[in-house]
């Protein structure tokens, strides 16, 4: 009797269950089936695509305030232990203050000069972390291509004695082709040039310039997007060039040609160029090819070099009273003595000139341009501090802060600190 009672009871308990779950299982059922039919009537909603607008919007608006760090190519692919130490350096440097950026070199004056997975692997770092990724390009000044394509390049009729450039170890990077006879013409320190005005030489540096953008970079800046200035120029033979064409012309053909190829893969993309200090007082230099008109209206971003240990003929500027500034008539000592005001006056006169072409744009114009006129975003100097400690002038992080500081008061679109070492004074930047 206990047994059967004991049984009885189970199987109760067991039908209890299975009377309490059934209307669970068929409610579930009712409810998964409802959930197919609603689907099968109102698709799932995808997440809705960012319009090419908006996305130019957003990349512009994040670029508006870019403070970058420079980084060598041989550290930014480099797997040994010395280059990760300094690679790790400066991500630990934007990571804990106002630094948000990178810039690093892709292309140099050897010719492009990455490993590509290690590459990758680090944009996804700097991506994880939110740092902006600039790659620089070295245009124009380029030995790579000397054998595969040495119609490209600037030739001489004689040769002459120049002091060997910097590619001697980097040979791997000349890209496989014949020996050429040719007599390359060089530059003072040993530099080959592609013709600028050679269409080929463009079609390889806008195709380079769309693969660095499939690898994920942020922004794209050009260097060297000039004719050569250092050497014996006046001996150089140009396979294309008629020697006829302006300078300035051939070089806003280029501009233009580039700005539109990339923009038109990548409407997003943001573009900039590495300009000579001087030239921000100046406003061109025609034995190079560079015009501020024509640069301003084609590259997003202006990046002017305004290392004050490089004004060599000092500077000179005449008062601003609008602004309600002085003259300035420095030595090339006294430049470096007072960098804040080398910095600061130099970019004031460029920025009142971008100023300037904006206006005439938008009133010359009709309908008036769409298309925005580039910001100012400089390099400074973050070197020759002993040098400059020795003679008593600023040096370390004040003379960096001093710099900063000038910057951001004359156009306030962010900046970027260059040591070809890639060692930083951070002690000039403010904690985050």
């Amino acid at each position: 009797m206990k047994t059967f009672a004991k049984g009885f009871g189970i199987a109760f308990l067991g039908g209890a269950l299975i009377i309490g779950v059934s209307p669970l299982l068929f409610s579930s059922s009712l409810l998964e089936n409802s959930n197919a039919l609603l689907s099968s009537i109102v698709p799932e909603q995808k997440p809705r695509q960012k319009t090419p607008e908006e996305l130019i919007a957003e990349a512009r608006a994040r670029s508006s305030d870019i403070r970058a760090l420079y980084m060598t190519a041989d550290v930014a692919s480099d797997p040994g232990a010395g280059a990760a130490r300094l690679r790790n350096a400066i991500i630990d440097i934007a990571e804990r203050t106002e630094i948000n950026a990178v810039v690093m070199d892709v292309k140099e004056v050897c010719g492009p000069d990455y490993d590509e997975e290690n590459l990758k692997k680090l944009l996804g770092d700097l991506k994880a972390k939110n740092i902006w990724a600039i790659a620089r390009i070295v245009a124009f000044k380029d030995a790579s291509q000397i054998k595969a394509h040495p119609e490209w390049y600037l030739t001489r009729k004689a040769p002459k004695a120049v002091r060997e450039g910097g590619c001697k170890g980097k040979q791997h990077l000349v890209a496989k082709g014949a020996e050429a006879s040719r007599i390359f013409w060089r530059d003072n320190t040993g530099g080959y040039w592609l013709d600028p005005a050679s269409s080929p030489a463009h079609e390889y540096l806008i195709t380079f310039s769309k693969h660095m953008i499939d690898m994920g970079f942020d922004e794209l800046q050009f260097d060297y997007v000039r004719f050569p200035s250092d050497g014996d120029v006046s001996q150089a033979l140009y396979p294309t060039w008629d020697r006829t064409t302006p300078r300035y012309d051939i070089m806003r053909s280029f501009f233009t040609n580039l700005r539109d190829s990339l923009k038109a893969y990548k409407p997003d993309i943001i573009l900039s160029a590495d300009i000579f200090g001087y030239v921000a007082a100046q406003h061109e230099d025609p034995t190079i090819g560079q015009r501020l008109s024509d640069i301003v209206k084609t590259f997003d971003y202006v990046s002017f070099m305004v290392y004050p240990s490089h004004y060599y003929s000092g500077l000179y500027l005449a008062a601003n009273p609008a602004r309600g500034l002085p003259a300035v008539s420095y030595t090339v000592a006294e430049a470096r003595t007072n960098p804040d005001v080398t910095v600061g006056r130099s970019l004031i006169v460029a920025q009142d000139y971008f100023d300037f072409v904006a206006s005439t744009t938008q009133a010359t114009t009709s309908p008036a341009r769409t298309e925005t006129i580039a910001r100012i975003r400089p390099w400074l100097e973050d070197f020759f501090h002993e040098a400059d400690r020795l003679a008593g002038r600023p040096w370390g992080a004040q003379k960096v802060r001093l710099q900063i500081d000038a910057a951001q008061d004359s156009t306030g679109h962010g900046w970027m600190l260059w040591n070809a070492a890639n060692v930083y004074a951070t002690g000039a930047l403010k904690e985050e």
